[in-house]
């Protein structure tokens, strides 16, 4: 799954988004202490660590991660509409999650 959606699918599970200028892309997202982890084949070798465990000591969220790492962008794009479909109060409009960002009916998300 590519970035974008990774994103997508985090923020429609509840995860926040955290400025952080040493974070990729220049911000992380966060659920219950835990960080949303993109790639994490990548996420070790910035980190200089062989392990998930080591990841999850550091506070990744290691177990969604491979929960939805087989994610691909389509399936990301009906999760979404998923969730549109169960949080909209009228059908076709778009729907107002936070801070600036709507949901779109196709799944995608806007800020506004």
């Amino acid at each position: 799954m590519d970035y974008k959606k990774s994103v997508e699918l985090a923020l429609s599970l509840g995860y926040e988004e955290v400025s952080d200028e040493n974070a990729y892309k220049g911000k992380y997202f966060i659920k219950h202490e835990k960080i949303w982890i993109h790639n994490i084949e990548a996420l070790k070798l910035k980190l200089k660590v062989t392990s998930n465990e080591e990841l999850d000591n550091l506070g990744y969220d290691v177990e969604n991660y491979h929960r939805y790492k087989k994610h691909t962008n389509k399936m990301a794009d009906n999760e979404m509409k998923n969730l549109y479909a169960n949080i909209t109060h009228l059908d076709g409009e778009a729907t107002y999650l936070y801070d600036g960002m709507w949901l779109l009916p196709d799944g995608t998300m806007e800020e506004r």
